[in-house]
């Protein structure tokens, strides 16, 4: 069935959103790896020493492993209007809310950016599973288990 005028205004709109959004998300993560990792941003002898090996460069490597690369890639995949967009835009968002939900308890302080990201990360896995349900089924959908061979 060929998409109408409106379903395709919609898709690029989802698309453009999600390209927006996971894009916001991926500069801020970065740019606080880079703050993090370089000294700019400073979090205090108190959260450095709850950090893991109390190493503010190791903080900023895994910001910038486990939220900037996967936001990046939901962004570029999103902005080439590819099929994973919508499963990689899911994981990354979740992975985002991990983040922000495990990072208060350790380092121990609560901050307003952590329900703001995990609000964008929630936005972020909506929008892309309603780029996914859009895209129809991916190869994702055809992977089938291994045949289990009996003797």
């Amino acid at each position: 069935m060929i998409p109408s005028r409106a379903q395709r205004r919609q898709s690029r709109r989802l698309r453009a959103a999600l390209t927006g959004t996971s894009g916001f998300v991926a500069f801020w993560a970065f740019a606080g790896a880079v703050g993090l990792a370089g000294g700019g941003a400073d979090p205090g002898s108190e959260v450095t020493a709850r950090l893991p090996f109390r190493s503010p460069v190791f903080a900023g490597a895994a910001l910038a492993a486990l939220v900037g690369i996967p936001m990046t890639a939901t962004a570029v995949l999103a902005g080439r209007s590819r099929s994973l967009a919508g499963p990689v835009g899911v994981g990354s968002g979740l992975l985002l809310t991990g983040w922000v939900t495990v990072q208060p308890f350790i380092i121990g302080r609560f901050h307003w950016l952590q329900p703001t990201f995990g609000a964008l990360g929630l936005g972020t896995a909506v929008l892309a599973r309603r780029v996914w349900n859009e895209d129809g089924p991916t190869w994702l959908d055809d992977v089938t288990p291994p045949v289990r061979y009996s003797r």
